[in-house]
């Protein structure tokens, strides 16, 4: 065989270097890919970028977070986003590896923690495992502000106007009360300068005695508000202060107290843990900055104390010119709201609104129905800043919805009245929570005797001698002994309700009821409706509010109904117990005017005489 040439043996060498060379070049591009494919998929959200001023170990900080890069922290690495106000962030600075954890709290506002330099071991990749393993989550928050803040409406954050008393533990011991030191956050409605509504002034009066205390008007711009729990804090800056350390502070208050007001005294919010311990605290007295004087009075029936049941069963007190409603929320403290009487035509009223916390007022329409029984129906408008009648009374300032009915005030000191409802019925009741056997008052007076029953049924009684009281027992005996007399003469009824009020709305007749040993609700509102010659229908609402939804079949929280029953009428011999049934047509018919109305001919003239009438009819014939 001839020996290879020079070529051939030159060729293979050449192939084999060849791909040694590409083998080698592909391990380097696809490393080089690896450890480029964080840095160009970790992008910072531009909610984290800007300027940023911080207290950080005593020195003025000033952090600079552009696309990519965190000023003294280096190159983004890699991010973590949990619902776009938490980010976890790696980044790398001259062979040391941060993890930095960022809070959005406002568009103005976050805070951080964070690990110092972190180097790894040999063969270590840099991720959020590797680099957070020694992230201290129980470290203190470092606040950053915004060196170029965009202001925020103050609304969130405070409103109102206050006289406040304060003490500053690292200035003065005691507390600073001065009658003319007071906070002002007032919102202007409608007003073309929006810094207006963006800034709130406080005043500081300095106290007799104490020379460490302030005197001067501090004024602050809201850069926002957030939640953490019940604590809200808010974040603000002086916009009179050059000193960069004294412009930004941070206010903490609670949902449940609004009495107290904290205040951190450095540039930063993790000082502030409760409102009463802060380092600077307030003691708010709520004030109102405005008087409107009564123009018109209210119908003298009104006067009285209401129960508002379409405002958390709030308290209502009124006199002949003033409605004063005071409630308590789900969150904060009592609310106060304050309406005055301007103008009145027929069963509209122009009402001035004193604010809820003391600010602007301004204007709403009530239109009420007249008074009835123990309760007043009414519709609320519109508040508007005008005062003009026909603007503020229109008739489309009223909600328009497609199912609307008239809110009702129910008097605290309810009056019984003849029930529209009466007679014996037992019933079958479907829903969420059903009326149950049990004993009024916890025990029984005296022991009551074994008493053997035929039957039971659940019994709907309307019985005594007004019919003014409703008996309902879920568990009742309707056997007789032989002379046709109930054989069950001790039990007593499991519920006793009072007829106060009853009426027909939207071709639906509404009953009130009261019963004073009711846990959750004394009032209750009943649907109800005479579906048959002795058969009634009718649903109890869960509480005082009656729903829109509400019907005679409903049963559940979804309509506000807690129960329906359907009653059908039973009269045994020796109960006494006539049927009635009024559907509420007229509710402001007297009980002498319901009376029977006799039909007469003897005459060949038709006779219709009141109940009055037949009493004095049959005095004459008793005298004669």
């Amino acid at each position: 065989m001839a020996p290879p040439s020079e070529c051939q043996r030159w060729g293979g060498g050449y192939r084999s270097h060849i791909l040694r060379i590409l083998l080698l070049s592909s391990v380097l591009s696809a490393g080089h890919a690896y450890y480029q494919r964080p840095s160009e998929r970790c992008v910072i959200p531009q909610t984290l970028q800007g300027e940023w001023y911080s207290k950080e170990r005593g020195d003025d900080t000033y952090t600079t977070i552009d696309n990519n890069r965190m000023s003294n922290r280096g190159d983004c690495l890699h991010l973590v986003n949990r619902n776009n106000d938490n980010f976890t962030i790696i980044f790398d600075y001259s062979a040391c590896y941060y993890c930095v954890r960022i809070f959005v709290r406002t568009l103005n506002v976050l805070e951080k923690i964070e690990t110092g330099c972190v180097n790894l071991n040999e063969g270590e990749v840099p991720d959020i495992k590797t680099v957070c393993r020694s992230l201290d989550v129980n470290q203190e928050r470092i606040t950053l502000f915004s060196t170029n803040p965009t202001a925020k409406n103050c609304r969130s954050s405070l409103e109102g106007v206050w006289k406040f008393a304060y003490r500053n533990t690292y200035k003065f011991t005691g507390e600073c009360k001065h009658p003319d030191a007071n906070i002002t956050a007032c919102q202007m409605p409608g007003t073309q300068f929006f810094v207006v509504n963006q800034q709130f002034t406080i005043n500081y009066k300095q106290c007799e005695g104490m020379q460490e205390t302030e005197e001067g008007e501090v004024q602050y711009k809201c850069l926002g508000d957030w939640y953490i729990g019940k604590d809200h804090y808010f974040a603000v800056m002086n916009t009179r202060e050059s000193r960069i350390d004294a412009k930004y502070r941070c206010f903490l208050a609670n949902r449940d107290d609004d009495i107290y007001l904290g205040v951190s005294i450095e540039p930063e919010c993790s000082s502030l843990k409760t409102p009463q311990e802060s380092p600077e605290r307030y003691r708010l007295e709520q004030v109102k900055t405005e008087i409107v004087q009564p123009s018109c009075t209210l119908p003298d029936n009104f006067t009285g104390t209401w129960l508002n049941t379409a405002n958390f069963d709030a308290l209502v007190v009124i006199n002949k010119t003033h409605i004063v409603e005071t409630w308590k929320p789900d969150t904060g403290r009592i609310r106060e709201q304050i309406y005055v009487c301007v103008e009145a035509r027929e069963n509209r009223y122009l009402m001035a609104r004193h604010g809820i916390h003391g600010c602007q007022r301004d204007f709403v329409c009530f239109n009420f129905v007249p008074r009835h029984h123990s309760v007043i129906r009414y519709r609320k408008g519109k508040e508007m800043i005008t005062d003009v009648f026909s603007t503020v009374c229109s008739w489309t300032m009223f909600p328009d919805k497609q199912q609307w009915r008239y809110d009702i005030l129910i008097s605290r000191e309810p009056v019984s009245i003849k029930c529209p409802v009466a007679g014996k019925f037992r019933f079958d009741q479907t829903g969420d929570i059903p009326f149950e056997t049990r004993i009024r008052g916890g025990v029984t007076q005296i022991p009551r005797p074994n008493v053997y029953c035929k039957e039971n049924i659940s019994d709907f009684s309307v019985c005594d001698k007004d019919q003014k009281i409703i008996f309902i027992d879920a568990n009742y005996c309707i056997s007789v002994d032989y002379f046709g007399r109930p054989v069950d003469i001790y039990s007593e009824p499991d519920y006793e309700l009072k007829c106060i009020a009853f009426w027909k709305e939207n071709l639906r007749s509404y009953l009130i009821t009261y019963n004073e040993e009711d846990a959750y609700s004394k009032y209750r509102c009943w649907v109800y409706q005479r579906a048959d010659l002795n058969r009634v229908l009718m649903s109890q609402s869960v509480g005082a509010f009656c729903h829109v939804l509400q019907d005679v079949t409903s049963n559940n929280y979804t309509e506000g109904a807690e129960v329906a029953l359907d009653m059908v009428e039973y009269e045994r011999e020796h109960d006494d117990c006539p049927m009635y049934f009024d559907d509420g047509s007229n509710p402001y018919q007297q009980i002498a005017e319901q009376a029977a109305i006799l039909m007469g001919s003897a005459t060949g003239l038709t006779c219709h005489l009141s109940f009055v009438h037949l009493v004095l009819l049959a005095c004459l014939r008793f005298l004669l």
